[in-house]
């Protein structure tokens, strides 16, 4: 008769474990959440509404290095004071499609007044507007990546 192999964790280890992992869970919840009110309060302390138009759309775009997750990224610009702004967005996977959003549409967003990377896109208002970036002289990008990436 063989042996009993020995388990390599005891039943204590693992209870432990499981509660550390279930508190960096409820953690990384609970610091999203404060974001997301830290994001609506800048919003509603101050801002100033534009319109914003799809540049390019990347449905199902990997998160990180992660294989197994993905999300949609969506592309915009906003014209402010001669200048064009260009903007991310990450959405769920398949929010893309859901919303049925193309090229060249135009949503109203309201920007925060303290921090122009912090803005709500309100995809329920959809305008009939067409901007040309092409006709102002002085673009900002997030990054070097982000103008690699729209050009």
């Amino acid at each position: 008769m063989g042996k009993k192999k020995k388990s390599k964790y005891t039943l204590k280890q693992i209870i432990i474990y499981s509660i550390v992992i279930a508190g960096f869970v409820v953690i990384g919840i609970f610091i999203d959440k404060k974001k997301e009110e830290n994001k609506a309060e800048e919003i509603k302390s101050g801002n100033f509404k534009v319109y914003g138009m799809v540049e390019k759309l990347k449905p199902h775009s990997l998160k990180g290095k992660n294989f197994a997750s993905r999300k949609d990224v969506l592309y915009l610009y906003y014209e402010k004071n001669d200048t064009i702004f260009h903007l991310i967005e990450d959405l769920p996977d398949g929010q893309i499609e859901k919303l049925g959003i193309k090229l060249n549409d135009c949503f109203e967003i309201k920007i925060a007044e303290s921090d122009r990377n912090v803005f709500e896109i309100n995809f329920s208002k959809k305008m009939d507007t067409l901007i040309d970036k092409n006709e102002f002289e002085f673009q900002v990008y997030k990054t070097d990546i982000h103008k690699n990436i729209i050009e």
